[in-house]
């Protein structure tokens, strides 16, 4: 089987989940990231099956995911699925993909289904090593799970309702166009900058470009938090989501051997925020253990 993921990833944790998927897929797998930058994207049509991956935002899929779906051939009955990351477990994400599925059906795609990993957030606040460990160990059991779906034709269908449709909708309408009115309010300390101009390269837009040996932040943004949050000196000011601002990697594959970080935080010792993330690895825990995976045994 011949499997083609599209990703939009701005931080790299959808990227990460794309290549467990490559990991774990019994299958030839060829991950392509949505850019502006990046070179024409494979054709559908010389795959089986093909994914599309995108990190939640506000609620929704970011537009650059929706308009490449727009760009895909018809395909009647091609095989497709969708995953997506978000920094929390809540069943208002459901509704992120409606208006990608949409695109997806109105081309003849056959969409199975779709999955929902948790995965640190790049923004609003930073997790705690502790939590950064179980998700990340968590998506790999997740993964294999969804990648043993995938091959044995698993079908399923996301709840939905009125109201997860709509809150979606209204998010989406809001958040998109404000990304890219809010774009040129980001700005680089120069007392900061070393000039790597790592910004430039990681941006999925082509959004920032130097002008008479300034930094310029256009209006393509979509305020993936990818400039900001892997600046390595922390440079970069993010305009009104000053005090949302997340920098630096979490080293998630140094996290999960650290045997001093105790797993699993939640429930076991879930606190204030965290107690919201019961129900997710609730769920995740249920579905693992009806397929008889342990999740203990992805831990390095």
């Amino acid at each position: 089987m011949k499997v083609i993921l599209y990703v939009f990833s701005g931080t790299g944790n959808t990227l990460r989940v794309a290549s467990l998927y490559k990991k774990y897929l019994n299958a030839e797998v060829t991950v392509y990231r949505i850019a502006k930058n990046s070179p024409p994207p494979p054709s559908p049509d010389e795959y089986d099956l093909i994914g599309l991956g995108y990190p939640i935002h506000a609620f929704s899929a970011p537009e650059p995911i929706l308009k490449f779906a727009k760009t895909l051939p018809e395909m009647q009955g091609k095989r497709a699925f969708v995953f997506k990351s978000s920094g929390e477990g809540l069943h208002l994400n459901d509704g992120s993909s409606q208006k990608l599925i949409k695109i997806l059906k109105k081309k003849g795609y056959d969409v199975l289904f779709e999955r929902h990993f948790v995965m640190p957030y790049n923004m609003i606040y930073r997790h705690s090593d502790e939590m950064a460990k179980q998700m990340w160990i968590y998506t790999q059991a997740m993964t294999a799970l969804s990648a043993r779906e995938i091959e044995n034709g698993v079908r399923r269908k996301t709840k939905q309702n009125i109201f997860k449709k709509a809150f979606t909708a209204i998010f989406r309408v809001i958040e998109q166009p404000f990304a890219h009115i809010h774009g040129p309010l980001f700005k680089v300390d120069k007392k900061k900058c070393i000039d790597c101009q790592r910004c430039i390269k990681i941006c999925p837009q082509a959004n920032i470009k130097i002008k008479d040996g300034k930094f310029k932040f256009g209006r393509e943004c979509v305020l993936c938090m990818g400039c900001s949050f892997n600046c390595p000196m922390d440079a970069i000011h993010v305009g009104f989501f000053k005090f949302w601002k997340v920098n630096g990697s979490y080293r998630l594959n140094e996290l999960e051997k650290d045997e001093n970080l105790y797993f699993p935080v939640v429930p076991d010792k879930a606190k204030r925020i965290y107690r919201l993330y019961k129900k997710y690895y609730r769920e995740c825990d249920a579905q693992l253990k009806q397929a008889n995976i342990n999740v203990a045994d992805f831990i390095k």
